[in-house]
Formats: C-alpha cells, structure tokens, sequence
C-alpha cells in the first residue's frame, strides 16, 4: 500500500480487513514517487504508522523478486524509512515505526493475513515454533543500521532445527 486517502483509513480498521504493505518500497520509490505526486499527496505515502495507530492490521512483506526478500531489511525500512544505502533522516519521518511494530508486521500480521494466527506467529504452547534466531539481539539494538549485519543463527521450523 502506497499512497492512501485519509478517508479510507477507517474503512481499513475493520478486522475483516488487512494492509499488505512492503517497507522495502520506501527507500527504493519515494524520492521518484512523491515527485510525481506533490507534496500533498505525499504526505500520505507509505503511512504505516497512521495505519496501525489508527486500528488497522498490516501484514509485511518483501514483494520479492521486486525486492530482496530477507525480512531484516523490510524491518530496516520500516524503522528509517529509507534504503540502506541512502544516509538522510528517512522519508516521511513521522511515520517511522518501532522495532517490535515492525517486527509485527513480519510475524502475526503475516500470519493474519494467511489466516494462521492459530498455528504460529507467536511462540506459545501448541503452535509450530517456527522461529529465526539472530546474532543480535532486535530489541537491543541502538542504531537500526546494525540490522543490516545481523546473520541467522538458525530455523527452526514446526520445532525442529533445519538451518545452522
């Protein structure tokens, strides 16, 4: 989801409803995107943070092969709001999202928009266990650009450990 009319915000909030958005997209299209669209319009390019403060539920992605698939990097872009090659402030700043929104996105809002909450998305008794483990600690980290050198420790998948 790109660009969004404010009135449409609350039609999104329903429950039935979910945002598939790709953070990626905000480093790579919104110097070229809010160029063609102004100003105004721009002002509502990739809104995620409206978005989940005002109730509705997105679900990340990559969009791949558009952009690289590794999650780490939609969870980048979701918090700077740019590319990992550019340098400034991020577009949009006031819609920067907090590592665990963003890493949300990439976890139970993927799952909802599967309709697979029941199975995994969460670590909870009874679901698969299916989990990442990284070399740095997410929730830890002071300068998100340390998520560019975060490495996969392992996956586990359905409880059982397929990659070292």
């Amino acid at each position: 989801m790109s660009v969004i009319r404010k009135d449409l915000i609350q039609r999104l909030a329903d429950p039935s409803r979910i945002a598939d958005i790709q953070p990626r997209f905000v480093g790579s299209d919104y110097p070229w995107v809010k160029e063609r669209l102004g100003e105004k319009r721009g002002a509502n390019l990739y809104a995620w943070k409206t978005l989940l403060s005002s109730g509705v539920l997105c679900a990340g992605g990559s969009d791949a092969p558009v952009e690289p698939v590794n999650p780490l990097l939609g969870i980048h872009a979701s918090i700077t709001r740019r590319d990992p090659s550019q340098s400034n402030g991020g577009w949009n700043e006031n819609e920067k999202i907090s590592m665990m929104d963003a890493i949300k996105l990439f976890t139970v809002g993927g799952v909802y928009a599967t309709n697979e909450e029941h199975l995994k998305g969460t670590i909870k008794r009874g679901k698969l266990a299916d989990m990442t483990v990284y070399s740095n600690d997410l929730f830890s980290m002071e300068n998100p650009d340390d998520l560019l050198q975060t490495k996969v420790e392992m996956t586990i998948i359905d409880g059982e450990v397929i990659a070292l």
